[in-house]
C-alpha cells in the first residue's frame, strides 16, 4: 500500500479557510489552536510596548482625542481580510523561522524607542512586527496577500502626533473661515476678532485645537483607505476618494462649528455647549454618508 503523504491541510482541517460570518463560525474559529496562539502572540507584542498600548487605549476612549475611531480599526482589519479571503486562501500556509532574523532586531529598535517615548517609531515597529509575524506563521506569499489589512492598523495607532501638531492650526483657521462664512450668509452678524475666534450677539466661538477638525480628518482618511481596500474601485475612483477626504472633513467641521454658533446664539449658551459636546456625531455620520454614497456612485457594490 502506498504511503499517504500528509499535508498541512490534512493535519489542520480548515486551516486555510476563513470562518463563517456567524456566531458559531466565529466561536469555532476562536476555539482553534492556531487562532489562540495568534491572539496570544499579538497580545504579547502589545505587552512589550506597554506604555504605547496604554496610551493608545486611553486615546481611543478620550472624548477629545484624535483617535476616537481607533476601536473600529481592528474590526475593519478583520473585514479587509475577509473581503480578500479568496486571494489570501489561494496561497498555502508555509511557516518559516527565517523572519526571526528581522523580528528580533525590530523589537529591539522598538524597545529603545519606547524609552525615549518615540510613539511614531513604536507604531511603525508594531505594524512591521505584525507583518513579520504573519510571514513567520503563514509564509511570505500569504502574508503579502494579508499586508493591506496589516498596514491598515497604522490608521488607529497614535503615531501621527508630530504630523497633527504641524497641521492643527491650519485646520483650525480653515474651519473657522467656513463657519464664519456660514454665519454671515444666514445673517447671524458674526465678528471675527482672531483667526480662530468668532463673536456673535449672544454667543462666542473659540475654535480650539480639539475643534480643528483633525479628529474628523483622521477618521475620514482611515475611512477612505478602508473603502479603497474593500470596494475594488478603478484607479480613478480611488483617486477621487483620496482627493475628497481632506476637503470633506474640513467642510463638515466648518459646518459643525457654524451650527454650534447658530444654536448658541439663537437658543442659549447652554444649548450651544451641549450641541458642541454631543452634536458632533451627527456631522460624523453625515461625512461618512457622503463618503459611502460617493463610493457607491463610483462602483462599490454593497
Amino acid at each position: 500500500m502506498a504511503q499517504e503523504t500528509m499535508t498541512y491541510e490534512s493535519t489542520a482541517p480548515g486551516a486555510l479557510k476563513f470562518p463563517e460570518v456567524s456566531v458559531d463560525g466565529i466561536r469555532d474559529f476562536l476555539m482553534r489552536r492556531d487562532a489562540q496562539v495568534g491572539i496570544l502572540i499579538i497580545a504579547l507584542l502589545f505587552a512589550i510596548f506597554a506604555d504605547f498600548t496604554m496610551a493608545m487605549l486611553k486615546l481611543w476612549v478620550d472624548f477629545d482625542s484624535y483617535y476616537q475611531h481607533g476601536p473600529a480599526v481592528p474590526i475593519a482589519m478583520a473585514y479587509i481580510l475577509y473581503v480578500n479571503r479568496e486571494k489570501i486562501e489561494k496561497h498555502p500556509i508555509k511557516p518559516t523561522l527565517w523572519p526571526l532574523l528581522i523580528l528580533i532586531p525590530l523589537l529591539l529598535v522598538g524597545v529603545l524607542a519606547s524609552w525615549a517615548f518615540f510613539f511614531s517609531i513604536q507604531g511603525a515597529v508594531i505594524t512591521a512586527a505584525l507583518g513579520v509575524l504573519a510571514w513567520m506563521f503563514y509564509g511570505f506569499k500569504r502574508a503579502w496577500a494579508m499586508s493591506p489589512a496589516v498596514l491598515f492598523a497604522m490608521t488607529g495607532l497614535p503615531m501621527w502626533n508630530d504630523l497633527i501638531d504641524r497641521h492643527t492650526n491650519a485646520l483650525q483657521i480653515y474651519s473657522t473661515t467656513i463657519a464664519y462664512g456660514i454665519l454671515k450668509v444666514i445673517g447671524q452678524n458674526p465678528l471675527r476678532t482672531d483667526p480662530t475666534v468668532i463673536h456673535l450677539d449672544r454667543f462666542e466661538l473659540y475654535v480650539a485645537a480639539a475643534c480643528s477638525g483633525m479628529k474628523l480628518t483622521l477618521a475620514m482618511l482611515a475611512s477612505v483607505v478602508f473603502v479603497m481596500l474593500v470596494a475594488r474601485l478603478k484607479w480613478w475612483g480611488n483617486l477621487i476618494l483620496a482627493a475628497m477626504a481632506l476637503p470633506l472633513a474640513v467642510a463638515i467641521n466648518g459646518l459643525r462649528i457654524g451650527v454650534i454658533g447658530i444654536v448658541g446664539n439663537n437658543v442659549s449658551k447652554d444649548a450651544g455647549h451641549m450641541f458642541h459636546d454631543y452634536g458632533s456625531y451627527i456631522f460624523l455620520v453625515l461625512a461618512f454618508a457622503i463618503l459611502y454614497y460617493t463610493a457607491k456612485k463610483l462602483g462599490w457594490k454593497v
